[in-house]
């Protein structure tokens, strides 16, 4: 919903702001991490990426804005290799956890991708 300033009426069908989106998305990824840590245990790294990278290439397959996407993507990639690689939120712990979230990365710009190519084709009509 966005307000007009000079009628100080809203007027439906504009943009979501970038924040909004980011909170929508945050709440997307914990879900996942959620549904991950529920579904695998803590030895199942690849399923666990798996899930999360659904949710990141759904997320940017279906949002338009870019900087809401890279930053729902950074907090993913984080939460996984806090939470669901790692205990405790470490970051900078050994292991090979940031190799699988880059893959987390790729499927947010393989959603992405997705997304510029469904609008370039209805733009093209």
């Amino acid at each position: 919903m966005v307000v007009d300033q000079e009628q100080k009426t809203a007027a439906v069908g504009g943009s979501t702001p970038t924040g909004v989106s980011v909170a929508f998305g945050w709440v997307v990824m914990i879900g996942a991490a959620l549904l991950a840590g529920a579904l695998f245990s803590s030895a199942e790294l690849p399923a666990r990426t798996l899930v999360m990278c659904l949710a990141a290439g759904l997320y940017a397959a279906l949002v338009p804005d870019l900087r809401a996407v890279i930053a729902v993507t950074g907090l993913g990639m984080a939460t996984f290799v806090g939470f669901l690689a790692h205990r405790f939120g470490e970051l900078n712990a050994g292991g090979n956890a940031w190799s699988y979230a880059v893959v987390i990365a790729f499927a947010a710009t393989l959603g992405a991708g997705y997304r510029w190519l469904r609008s370039a084709a209805t733009s093209a009509d």
